[in-house]
């Protein structure tokens, strides 16, 4: 009879554990998952924000650029996708905006937008590559392509469509008209704002299992409560962590010669 070594149960059990969980959870269909709740408005909207119908959206978020000399980055989830933002302040002047797949540190599915103004034309520059990566190719749109549509189109211009392969937005540019005569000028000084805004039809409706798994093992699945997710976890980090240990004292031989 052949017996198995306890690492190779715990290693089968965790694998197929994780691998029927994902599998199970990947083939939920989209109207069995619960969604976040309607966000018709978000709180301390900007003032220049305040006479738009934004009610009318799935949801909304503000994302406000704050003046830098190199690029930043800023990261938020909107309607079920992971956006980033990159605002690339000198010496080309850019901002890109993308959605990603997330899995703690790791991301990757990276899917740029293009932007189109208030009358449907594409301002934004495709097949550019610029900033920290040059070996990725994107989409951004130009500091003086917003003030262009501001000089031409007053208010209607700050309102631009941002389409990918996977998804749409609306993103209305925002700033102190008083203080500042074009998007650029609020830009360099830290003082413009982006409102990010889903239509219902735009959200994603997919069922990330690898988050949903990551959010168990590190404590944070949404909706559940503590003690559930505990249960669940620390019986899969103690499997783990065992057959590291143990992976561990079979390697020493073989490293110490």
């Amino acid at each position: 009879m052949v017996e198995v070594s306890a690492e190779n149960i715990t290693l089968v059990t965790v694998i197929t554990f994780l691998s029927a969980f994902f599998i199970l959870c990947g083939s939920i269909p989209s109207g069995l998952v619960t969604g976040n709740n309607v966000q018709g408005r978000i709180l301390n909207v900007p003032a220049y924000f305040e006479g738009m119908d934004i009610q009318n959206y799935y949801q909304t978020y503000t994302v406000n650029l704050t003046s830098a000399t190199s690029l930043e980055e800023y990261e938020f989830s909107l309607g079920g996708w992971n956006f980033l933002i990159q605002d690339y302040e000198q010496p080309d002047c850019w901002i890109t905006v993308r959605t990603q797949s997330v899995w703690a540190i790791f991301r990757w599915d990276y899917r740029y937008f293009r932007w189109y103004n208030c009358r449907g034309i594409e301002k934004s520059i495709s097949d550019f590559y610029g900033g920290y990566d040059f070996s990725i190719k994107k989409n951004v749109i130009y500091y003086s392509a917003l003030d262009e549509a501001y000089s031409q189109y007053g208010k209607d211009g700050l309102k631009w469509s941002l389409k990918n392969t996977v998804t749409e937005v609306v993103v209305y540019v925002g700033f102190n008209t008083t203080r500042y005569s074009k998007p650029s000028e609020a830009l360099n000084n830290g003082e413009l704002s982006l409102l990010f805004c889903i239509n219902f039809d735009k959200i994603n409706t997919t069922f990330n299992a690898w988050n949903l798994i990551g959010d168990i093992l590190f404590f944070q699945a949404p909706d559940v409560h503590p003690a559930i997710n505990m249960l669940i976890a620390i019986p899969i980090w103690i499997a783990i962590i065992w057959l590291v240990y143990i992976l561990i004292l079979k390697a020493i031989p073989f490293v110490g010669g």
